[in-house]
């Protein structure tokens, strides 16, 4: 890739966000390889409690450095969101499974495009790329929210994703570990947020080098992760799917039974009535949020072309 036909416009800020622990063998290749691609980024790598040298290897790289204490990616990117300031953030793994040649088929669509967040949606190039469980992990996860929020993605949980200022400004975090790439993805779809994939290559993590993720015990926290924001984005499916069961919950033991002990089937059918009252209720509120949030976004919008037409008459 020529480098001469993806020099970044001077007035833009692009800044690199990389979340570090023990990445001493892969992290000065990852910041020299994006340097290469894209000229004059911002470095910055957000260690969360390293105990090797990945630290002093980000100094000796002239990378800005921002410690996370609380532990998990979740903390992590929630830093991210709420310390740099820029145009165009790129968030990428520092463990070089990505490919830094490929940045600007990730940038152009926010750049040109208006999107406002691009996945390198992963494609891997070995068969070490993916833990087998990883993967059968990922597809269940994906499988699950293509269903529910009735999207298409193909790569739920890929770290390599290129966000605009709107986007970083906008999407609330709460999650505190690797749930936080659902929970990106999710709150794009339920705000309205454009989201493009980029087919990308995912290569192997390097000798000595290890995966922070676990498989069962994060892939637990990610689907329940995927039910909390169902219950608070989509009330209404979540509370009916709920009253449904609990109501067939009554009625089946009921038509099975000959006893006519109609105690339990009473009680269930008045819970599912109560379950689905709330659906009914928080779902309004959740418009009315939603419309409030639309409104919001969309004068901050109107405000900052008049802030950037303002710097331009102070410096004329």
């Amino acid at each position: 890739m020529n480098v001469l036909n993806h020099l970044p416009n001077p007035s833009q800020r692009i800044a690199l966000l990389l979340p570090c622990l023990n990445e001493e063998l892969t992290l000065a290749k990852v910041i020299r390889d994006f340097r290469k691609y894209v000229p004059g980024i911002e470095v910055y790598v957000f260690d969360n409690g390293s105990t090797d040298r990945s630290a002093e290897i980000a100094r000796e790289q002239k990378a800005q450095i921002i410690p996370v204490p609380q532990r998990g990616k979740g903390n992590v990117v929630r830093k991210m969101f709420e310390t740099v300031e820029a145009d165009i953030y790129i968030m990428v793994d520092s463990d070089d499974t990505y490919d830094a040649s490929r940045v600007w088929e990730l940038i152009n669509p926010v750049l040109d495009d208006g999107i406002d967040m691009v996945v390198g949606s992963r494609v891997a190039d070995s068969q070490g790329a993916y833990r087998k469980f990883h993967r059968l992990g990922n597809n269940l996860i994906m499988t699950l929210i293509n269903t529910l929020f009735s999207s298409c993605f193909t790569d739920i949980c890929s770290g390599y994703r290129v966000m605009s200022k709107n986007f970083v400004r906008n999407i609330p975090l709460l999650r505190d570990g690797f749930e936080v790439e659902t929970e990106l993805t999710v709150y794009s779809l339920i705000n309205g947020f454009s989201v493009k994939e980029v087919p990308l290559p995912y290569g192997s993590r390097p000798e000595n080098s290890f995966s922070k993720l676990r498989t069962f015990s994060d892939g637990y926290k990610v689907l329940l992760t995927i039910v909390w924001l169902l219950r608070d984005t989509r009330p209404l499916l979540f509370f009916s799917l709920l009253s449904s069961l609990l109501f067939l919950g009554g009625v089946i033991p009921l038509r099975l039974s000959n006893s006519g002990n109609l105690f339990l089937p009473l009680v269930l059918s008045f819970l599912s009535i109560a379950i689905f009252s709330t659906g009914l209720v928080l779902n309004t509120i959740n418009v009315k949020f939603s419309e409030v949030q639309v409104l919001a976004r969309r004068r901050n919008a109107s405000r900052e072309p008049n802030q950037i037409q303002n710097t331009f008459q102070k410096a004329a």
